[in-house]
């Protein structure tokens, strides 16, 4: 099992302060969201180096936010998410990052529906698949990949469930190109979490972890356990990143929530 946490649930004042926390409190990794830093996340790169450097903690992967989606209406913006995508591709091989989450589109951004030509849906994947090919071809040798991250129903209109992802993975047919699972998300869209996962099996490449209510896990009823016998099933070799929020202060639920995590882990290794 390979923990990581995102750096904005650690406190510290700097990279390294926060790095070194996410140390003590048990986590294989850093997973570094891109808001997190000052001006462009990929300008960050010695900032990054110094933190893995005097920690020997490594970055797990960059996560994306809404402004980086991919998919936009308008053609300039559309080339400058690209632009950022590929950025962020390179910013991750550089630190050693696994790779980058990576969002196609999300309310309030619609494209047009030019039904009969084509509807919304028939476009945003066009144009999805248009700009995941590109941002691969611009990276090519290069080892860091994109996770497609799904969202539940209130928050997203497109690409909820694993499989959804899958599908375009399976449409590029580019080993860098990944699903993921969010299993806060796949509590809301998912019948059965663990099957997705099998599902999913050598596709999947990234997990966000968070339990029912969004807390961090072991504040809801998430059954941890089932969904990592499924990973354990298909040999999941990928990071299991803390997204969420914070039921108290971080140096009580930090430490006791990798306690948790390693404890279900462990307990899904002994039902196999």
């Amino acid at each position: 099992m390979k923990l990581a946490v995102q750096q904005t649930l650690v406190p510290g004042d700097s990279l390294v302060e926060k790095f070194r926390h996410a140390a003590d409190y048990g986590f294989d990794g850093v997973e570094l969201a891109a808001w997190g830093f000052a001006g462009l996340p990929w300008e960050a790169s010695d900032e990054i180096q110094a933190a893995m450097a005097q920690t020997g903690l490594p970055v797990s992967s960059l996560c994306t936010m809404g402004r980086d989606d991919f998919v936009h209406p308008d053609p300039g913006e559309r080339k400058k998410r690209l632009e950022g995508l590929v950025k962020m591709l390179r910013l991750a091989e550089a630190v050693g990052a696994r790779g980058v989450v990576a969002l196609p589109i999300r309310p309030p951004l619609h494209l047009p529906d030019l039904s009969p030509v084509a509807d919304e849906h028939t476009l945003i994947t066009q144009l999805a698949l248009s700009t995941l090919a590109s941002a691969l071809e611009q990276t090519s040798g290069m080892q860091a990949r994109i996770f497609l991250e799904p969202l539940n129903r209130y928050e997203a209109y497109y690409l909820r469930k694993v499989s959804d992802a899958v599908a375009l993975c399976e449409v590029i047919g580019d080993e860098r190109l990944q699903a993921m699972g969010d299993l806060f998300h796949m509590s809301i869209e998912e019948a059965d979490i663990g099957a997705a996962l099998r599902a999913a099996g050598s596709c999947l490449g990234h997990i966000h972890l968070a339990d029912t209510n969004r807390l961090e896990p072991g504040q809801g009823h998430m059954d941890y356990v089932t969904a990592f016998r499924a990973l354990r099933a298909i040999e999941y070799g990928g990071w299991l990143s803390l997204e969420c929020g914070l039921s108290g202060g971080h140096d009580r639920v930090l430490p006791a929530t990798v306690k948790v995590l390693r404890r279900a882990w462990e307990e899904a290794a002994a039902d196999a």
